[in-house]
């Protein structure tokens, strides 16, 4: 039987702990795959194609880049390493919590709202052509999902070490 001191967490709590330290690296790994893996892809091969990875349009254009996907990026790889440099807090566990769901209600709505271009041209002949693409999830926005949904449990076990502590008595 394991009687606790005081001075140790316990089994329960260090095994917590350690879950809620390693499951945000899944997140990060979800993020470096999601650079190379497009999020959202209209599937065009012939014509104006929409792919998005969790850093921007394919290919990746420094001038027209958006400042929101690096941030987006930033915060995400910082706050996940935080645990590994600081440990585990209770305002780290809440705060993985609330990015987590952000980040999963901006992937939902964007599935729901996706981006879409109307296009137009011609032939060689001159015949009239166009079409309209619009950009659908794609294997990457499966792996984003995955990656915040492993943030929001890291948060979740997190909380339930941290309130599983043993309380000081006076």
């Amino acid at each position: 039987m394991n009687v606790d001191d005081g001075n140790s967490h316990g089994p329960r709590t260090t095994r917590l702990r350690r879950i809620a330290t390693l499951l945000p690296l899944v997140t990060v790994a979800a993020w470096v795959i999601t650079i190379f893996v497009p999020v959202l892809d209209s599937g065009n091969d012939v014509g104006p194609r929409i792919r998005i990875t969790s850093m921007g349009e394919i290919p990746f254009d420094p001038t027209t880049a958006v400042p929101g996907f690096f941030a987006v990026w930033l915060l995400v790889v910082v706050f996940s390493i935080l645990p590994l440099l600081f440990g585990i807090s209770r305002w780290w566990s809440g705060a993985a919590m609330i990015i987590a769901a952000i980040l999963i209600i901006v992937l939902v709505f964007t599935a729901l709202n996706p981006p879409s271009l109307i296009w137009d041209g011609q032939t060689a002949e001159g015949m009239p052509t166009g079409g309209m693409e619009v950009a659908l999830p794609d294997f990457g926005f499966v792996v984003g999902l995955v990656g915040a949904s492993a943030l929001g449990a890291a948060g979740i076990t997190g909380w339930s070490a941290v309130r599983s502590r043993p309380r000081r008595q006076s």
